[in-house]
């Protein structure tokens, strides 16, 4: 009889002592996903602060172009038309700086974190096609304001980059731990879910198709 009881203590001690050993292990994980979460938004919040003054550069300086190639146009009693190609990649350029712009107001317009990261990793697109189209305007390229902002800007995105990556890690970790047996028990029992993965932006992974970005 002693004997089953000192069996049935030590299972019980070797229960209790795994049930706090995993939980603990779930607090730690789940906080450390919590940590770069929280890292990014602090990031996007200050790249953010410097979205109105890129925008307002690249804008001013389509504004610029637009009536120049009016002018001469007029002086030339040409067409406008024959700067329509131009044109488009002015206006297809602005929209850019427009959608980030708006994506900006709405990371403003939520409390959510995870929402905050999906809409900064889209901008992080923008911001690198931006960066290729703006190519087609050397002089823009060269105005010693818009290369501060796209400076600052591009150290930025590089943190980003990491932050996200170590995101992943830390939310996959989580994940396994919430999804695999018999930790899975106490997710179960503690309502522990699965954290979304941040969708890396396609610009992170692969070569810019720079005609693409004029068609959209």
């Amino acid at each position: 009889m002693n004997t089953t009881l000192i069996i049935f203590a030590a299972v019980a001690v070797i229960i209790v002592f795994w049930l706090i050993n995993t939980y603990n292990k779930f607090v730690a994980k789940n906080n450390r996903v919590k940590q770069t979460e929280s890292t990014i938004c602090v990031m996007l919040k200050q790249r953010n602060d410097m979205i109105p003054n890129l925008v307002a550069t690249v804008q001013s300086y389509i504004r610029h172009e637009k009536s120049t190639f009016v002018e001469v146009a007029e002086l030339r009693s040409q067409s406008l038309s024959a700067n329509s190609e131009q044109e488009q990649v002015g206006e297809a350029l602005s929209e850019k700086v427009d959608d980030i712009a708006d994506l900006r107001s709405q990371m403003q317009q939520t409390d959510n974190e995870q929402t905050q990261i999906q809409l900064g990793a889209e901008q992080s697109k923008k911001l690198a096609d931006v960066k290729v189209m703006v190519e087609q305007y050397p002089e823009l390229k060269a105005d010693k304001q818009f290369i501060r902002l796209e400076s600052s800007i591009e150290e930025m995105e590089y943190q980003l980059q990491a932050a996200r990556r170590t995101f992943n890690a830390a939310a996959v970790d989580f994940n396994n731990y919430v999804q695999m047996f018999p930790s899975s028990l106490i997710a179960s029992a503690k309502n522990y879910q699965p954290y979304e993965l941040i969708t890396i932006p396609e610009a992170e992974m692969a070569n810019v198709n720079v005609k693409a970005l004029f068609k959209d």
